[in-house]
């Protein structure tokens, strides 16, 4: 198992506000009860064989032959979600991470095609050309009217999610971010923390996808996605012109000399200090080379963090994890 980060998230372009975006598609066996119903494991083994025959290229792993740990990295690698972390059988991933197949989750089969600098439409795409390599073979559960037959009555139509990562760090300071999510909610849209349903934001990181996928074909819904997140672009760009004061440049160059300083760092604390330098750093208020926010969101994230504690000899094994995620900060910012 690749225990470093994603291809796609190291080669990320540092950008104002999209981080990065993600399709997921979620298909059925016609005639196969539902994951959650199930009897015994045969049908999701026959079809994780067929699907190995039908894409070579991808690497297989059994999540129960996984620990914790390794769950918890492709958790955060965003290739699992936790529920699947948690009862999940398989999930094939390709060689740059940037698309995974899950089996057995929610519903039989899960595709997701993620990406930065990239559109949704191309990631649409990118997901679409293996649904239509299994389709080949596997006959979906499909219906003339409803469209794709899913476990959660949320995702029949298309099937389909689409999100994109926001820092939005400006909504968040001046309490407009609720107000936002409510007006979403109204037409099918949401506001989640970075790990989807049931996360709570972390770094003024939101996740914006869209909740219905009935009576609407995937274009449409990319569209409408796209248009309300670039109406959250332009509303925090607007409200960053509040924020150029003296407490924001403070603010920030405190945080950088925080990263850069301190001995110990609880996720909450470096996930907020890294979100008030990439603030700064999209203020001009400071200059730094080489900034991933991406990659160091993701590397400061709890199993990363394990992994680096794991590898390294720490004389307090209560405040290890905090420790080597300091100490990872002051590595990334030329810190003492």
């Amino acid at each position: 198992m690749n225990r470093h980060t994603s291809t796609w998230i190291r080669e990320a372009v540092n950008t104002e506000i999209e981080m990065s975006s993600r399709i997921r598609l979620a298909r059925n066996i016609k005639g196969v009860p539902f994951t959650h119903v199930l009897e015994d494991d045969e049908d999701l083994e026959a079809l994780g064989g067929l699907v190995a025959k039908m894409l070579p290229g991808y690497s297989l792993t059994s999540l129960g032959g996984l620990s914790v740990q390794d769950r918890a990295l492709l958790v955060e690698k965003h290739l699992i979600s936790p529920n699947f972390a948690k009862r999940g059988t398989r999930v094939f991933i390709n060689g740059d991470e940037d698309i995974s197949i899950m089996l057995g989750e929610e519903d039989h089969i899960r595709i997701q095609a993620l990406g930065t600098n990239i559109t949704l439409e191309a990631l649409y795409d990118k997901a679409g050309a293996v649904d239509d390599t299994l389709e080949e073979k596997i006959e979906y559960a499909f219906d003339e009217q409803y469209g794709y037959l899913t476990a959660c009555p949320t995702n029949i139509g298309t099937g389909m999610r689409a999100s994109v990562m926001l820092h939005l760090p400006a909504l968040a300071a001046t309490n407009k971010i609720q107000r936002f999510h409510n007006n979403l909610t109204r037409f099918g849209f949401t506001l989640r923390g970075i790990y989807g349903e049931g996360s709570e934001p972390l770094g003024s990181v939101y996740q914006l996808s869209n909740q219905v996928t009935l009576g609407f074909e995937e274009r449409v819904i990319i569209n409408n996605l796209s248009e309300l997140k670039n109406r959250l672009i332009e509303e925090e760009r607007m409200a960053r012109q509040h924020l150029m004061t003296l407490d924001t440049l403070d603010a920030v160059n405190r945080s950088l000399g925080i990263l850069q300083h301190a001995y110990k760092l609880s996720l909450k604390e470096a996930a907020m200090h890294l979100s008030n330098v990439k603030l700064g750093l999209d203020l001009s208020y400071i200059e730094l080379e080489n900034f991933n926010f991406q990659e160091w969101f993701q590397l400061i994230q709890p199993a990363f963090v394990k992994e680096r504690v794991n590898t390294e000899e720490y004389d307090s094994p209560g405040i290890a994890a905090e420790s080597a995620r300091a100490a990872l900060m002051r590595e990334l910012l030329g810190g003492k």
